[in-house]
């Protein structure tokens, strides 16, 4: 549950109006109308901050100085106040320290007037107002710059500085503004990495064998092929061009803002990804098509983008998908073992996790599979499961009701505080500690119903899922010893298994063993476990 605080501060003119009229106290006016408010909006008020002093600093000022400590953890929505003034007060050093502490946090400010976001551009400038006069005006060009580049990103304009790796900058003739160009010595590298990721490298059979970011890395390598940053290609930056959308004819902006933070009374700086970076269609020519583009996500989302060695195919057809129990680390293949059958085993040294041979790990995978698909076909012929999954639809539907039944009761009661204090029943402190401990189970409750209406809906799929998963194994059973290479039947096994754990702590490859292997399918949720 969101929480807020309050501030409230006596000023000299307040202490005089008091003493020439002697009828009211200037903070409880103030108090009274800001708990109205906070009752009318349903805020819950975490800690009311109370300055007595009057003080021409923020040095001067100890409940300011706690309010702005716990306005920098960024847990609050917000600070009540009177008027804005009441907290930008002193030298244009701490109207400075305040403001940028509630914009940096995005801390909003409630006024009755008025909600100051310090998001917001309008209300930052408000706030602001009485800094120096040419910070002012670098803000106004600024806005301006910031205008004139929106519209021409609007018209689909090339606003960056730096082209990425195979355009370049050029003027647009007769208007105003810069748009983008194929560089003739990097175009057609970037339409190569699209190709290699997509469609894969040509064989001398005529296939196509599909690359990684790291194969295609390690293939530009080999050619001399130098990066953007004019050193050797990684991985990354292989993906960094997949991921730019471009290449596409688009163009986007603010992918990596700089994200300010207020942490131990200093500015810090970061570059997040921006997940909602907006794309608008630019003039420039793409150098793909939609259509690859499209293939190229996909794909991406797909991938684990492990290293995969460009110099030779795949031989294990368990490559990438069994992992040791023990270590977690990805087991390997040896061509050979005594028996001359190719052995999977634990690449750490002395990991005590007992090796196998490959084609028994293979057998007891595809018997796992067969074994689960005949069991649903048992439940779903006799109902059983289906039935068991509605009955656990029904209670988690029960449970969320009744949850939130508790959270109106709790709101109830959270709302009758303000009138338990107004009655003077409750004074502050009390009202205070009753607020943040009605708060406390407001967010645990909600919290719940979350939780809850996951579980429902994973309930809901599941039954969706274990009826689309069937066909998927079933295909696997049918065609995967009629595939000819162990690259193909890699490929089959990872269109249902995301991973497969490895256990064996007993017994060689010709003698009994506890071998166990849990299969975490792909698209349904759970484990199976083989022994």
């Amino acid at each position: 549950m969101k929480q807020y605080l309050m501030y409230l501060r006596k000023s000299r003119k307040d202490r005089d109006l008091e003493l020439q009229t002697g009828s009211f106290d200037t903070l409880q006016r103030h108090r009274d109308a800001l708990l109205a408010l906070a009752k009318q909006r349903g805020y819950s008020i975490a800690h009311i901050y109370e300055e007595v002093v009057s003080g021409d600093s923020i040095a001067d000022r100890p409940e300011m100085q706690k309010l702005l400590t716990a306005v920098e953890t960024g847990t609050f929505e917000g600070v009540l106040v009177m008027e804005v003034p009441r907290l930008a007060r002193g030298n244009t050093k701490d109207q400075g320290v305040v403001a940028e502490t509630f914009q940096y946090s995005g801390t909003k400010i409630i006024t009755p007037e008025k909600i100051y976001d310090p998001a917001d551009e309008a209300d930052e400038e408000y706030f602001e107002f009485g800094l120096f006069m040419s910070r002012r005006e670098y803000k106004a060009i600024n806005r301006r710059l910031q205008r004139g580049r929106m519209s021409s990103l609007s018209e689909g304009k090339y606003i960056a500085g730096t082209p990425p790796y195979g355009y370049r900058k050029v003027k647009l003739s007769h208007q105003k503004g810069y748009t983008l160009e194929p560089a003739p010595e990097t175009a057609d590298i970037v339409c190569e990495i699209f190709q290699l990721y997509t469609l894969g490298d040509p064989q001398p059979d005529g296939r196509r064998k599909p690359l990684g970011s790291y194969a295609i890395a390690n293939l530009l390598n080999a050619r001399g092929i130098p990066s953007p940053g004019g050193v050797q290609w990684s991985a990354t930056a292989v993906r960094d061009v997949l991921k730019n959308p471009t290449y596409a004819g688009y163009i986007r902006w603010a992918y990596r803002p700089d994200t300010k933070r207020m942490v131990d009374g200093k500015v810090v700086i970061s570059h997040p990804v921006n997940k909602d970076t907006e794309l608008r269609k630019g003039v420039h020519p793409p150098l793909i098509t939609e259509e690859t583009w499209s293939a190229a996500k996909t794909m991406m989302k797909g991938r684990g983008h492990a290293p995969v060695p460009s110099s030779k195919a795949i031989s294990n057809p368990l490559a990438g998908l069994l992992y040791c129990s023990v270590c977690g680390r990805s087991m390997v293949q040896l061509p050979q073992g005594s028996h001359g059958a190719p052995m999977v085993m634990c690449p750490t040294a002395r990991c005590p996790t007992v090796g196998s041979r490959r084609d028994v790990v293979e057998e007891a995978l595809l018997a796992a599979l067969a074994e689960w698909l005949e069991s649903y076909k048992v439940c779903a012929r006799s109902g059983a499961s289906e039935q068991e999954n509605d009955e656990e639809i029904q209670e988690a539907e029960k449970s969320i009701d009744k949850a939130r039944k508790q959270l109106n009761t709790l709101n109830k009661q959270k709302s009758s505080l303000y009138d338990l204090l107004e009655q003077g029943l409750y004074n502050k402190d009390v009202f205070l500690e009753r607020s943040r401990i009605l708060a406390a189970r407001i967010s645990e409750v909600e919290r719940q119903i979350e939780t809850l209406r996951k579980h429902l809906s994973s309930l809901r799929q599941a039954e969706l899922t274990r009826k689309s998963v069937a066909p998927s194994i079933q295909n696997v059973l049918d065609v995967y010893a009629t595939l000819g290479t162990p690259a193909e039947q890699n490929t089959l096994l990872k269109t249902v298994l995301d991973h497969v754990v490895y256990f064996k702590s007993q017994g060689g490859a010709w003698k009994e063993s506890n071998m166990k292997l849990y299969l975490y399918p792909k698209v349904m949720p759970g484990k199976l476990l083989i022994t």
